[in-house]
């Protein structure tokens, strides 16, 4: 299982990281590790590099594409995928701030509906892989 958090980067900092995205990696990564005494630090910084998503709308788009479909289930804000014929297992949950998902495979099939945002940076922390989605 993979676990990708995805950020929406403000536009001057993508422009800056897209030909080389290892320091936004970094600089995400020790946000995410961040000790207790330094949380408002990480905070600010998080705040000046993160646009945030509509989250209602999102949500709603994620509903209408997929509410059709035989393998998946929404519950709130997170949305799931078993397909059994694809061997996959994925769920994202939106939150304000970022996506989390969750998924058995290395391309989900929620990056197709996630194509339309602008600026979606990548990032599994634990197994050191980022990118951005334009790039796939």
């Amino acid at each position: 299982m993979r676990q990708f958090y995805i950020f929406k980067i403000k536009k001057e900092f993508a422009t800056l990281t897209k030909r080389n995205p290892y320091h936004l990696y970094r600089t995400l990564e020790q946000i995410y590790y961040v000790d207790k005494a330094d949380i408002p630090l990480g905070i600010e910084l998080f705040i000046k590099l993160i646009d945030v998503f509509n989250q209602k709308q999102m949500d709603i788009n994620l509903f209408k594409q997929y509410k059709d479909n035989y393998f998946y289930t929404k519950y709130r804000n997170t949305h799931q995928i078993y397909d059994v014929y694809r061997h996959e297992k994925t769920k994202l949950v939106v939150k304000k701030t970022y996506l989390e998902i969750e998924s058995s495979l290395p391309r989900p099939s929620f990056l197709k509906e996630l194509r339309n945002e602008k600026n979606l940076f990548f990032c599994d922390f634990e197994n050191k892989d980022y990118f951005w989605l334009e790039n796939i």
